[in-house]
C-alpha cells in the first residue's frame, strides 16, 4: 500500500514539473535585395511554420557561434555575427515548451553562396522573402484568413515591430541599439 502511494505521488509530482526555459538563437540573414532567408518547419514544434535558420545554445557555447553553428549545419553558408537586435519571450503552450530566442544579425561571406537543404527532415526549403511578405502571412494568420503561420519567435518579433528593418542597422552604420551580451565562459571555466 505505502509503494503504491509513493509511485502515485511521484508521478504527480512528475506531471506538474515544469521543463526547463531553453535559449534559441535565430539566425537572421538578408541578402542585398532587403530579403530574408526563411524556412518552413518539419516534424518539431512549430511544424508547418516559417522560420529563421537557428537552435539551442549548447552548453558553454557564444551566442556568436551558436548562430555561425546553426546556420552552417542547416544551409551550408558560411557567415559572420553581426549582433543581437531582439529578443522574444516564447511559451509554446501545447507543447509544453518554453524558449527565450536571441535574433542575431549575421551576414554572408560570400555573396554569391547558395543555401542549401542540410537538414530536409527538419525543414522543406530555404526561400527568400521580404519582411513585408513575412508580416502578410503574421497577418492573414491573425485574421483567420490563411492557416500559414509564422514560427512563434517571428510571430512575436513582429508583434515587436511592424518593421524589422527599424531595428537593424542601415548599411555601413554601426548599430547603437545591439544587445551586449559577453562571451559565455568556457566550459572548464564553469566547471571549475
Amino acid at each position: 500500500m505505502c509503494t503504491e502511494h509513493a509511485t502515485a505521488m511521484s508521478t504527480e509530482k512528475k506531471a506538474e514539473e515544469k521543463p526547463p526555459v531553453r535559449v534559441g538563437v535565430a539566425t537572421v540573414l538578408m541578402n542585398d535585395k532587403g530579403e530574408f532567408l526563411v524556412g518552413k518547419r518539419i516534424g518539431s514544434h512549430g511544424a508547418d511554420t516559417w522560420q529563421f535558420p537557428g537552435g539551442h545554445i549548447d552548453h558553454g557555447e557564444t551566442i556568436a557561434t551558436c548562430a555561425v553553428r546553426e546556420m552552417k549545419e542547416e544551409t551550408d553558408l558560411d557567415v559572420e555575427f553581426k549582433g543581437i537586435f531582439a529578443l522574444t519571450n516564447d511559451v509554446f503552450v501545447k507543447e509544453n515548451k518554453h524558449y527565450i530566442t536571441l535574433f542575431s544579425l549575421c551576414t554572408l561571406k560570400d555573396q554569391n553562396a547558395v543555401p542549401a537543404l542540410m537538414e530536409p527532415h527538419k525543414c522543406e526549403g530555404w526561400f527568400w522573402k521580404s519582411w513585408e511578405e513575412v508580416m502578410k502571412i503574421y497577418d492573414a494568420a491573425a485574421s483567420g484568413a490563411s492557416s500559414e503561420r509564422l514560427f512563434l519567435p517571428i510571430e512575436n518579433l513582429a508583434k515587436q515591430t511592424r518593421d524589422i528593418h527599424d531595428l537593424l542597422p542601415r548599411k555601413g552604420e554601426v548599430h547603437f541599439r545591439w544587445l551586449y551580451f559577453p562571451d559565455a565562459p568556457q566550459v572548464s571555466e564553469l566547471e571549475a
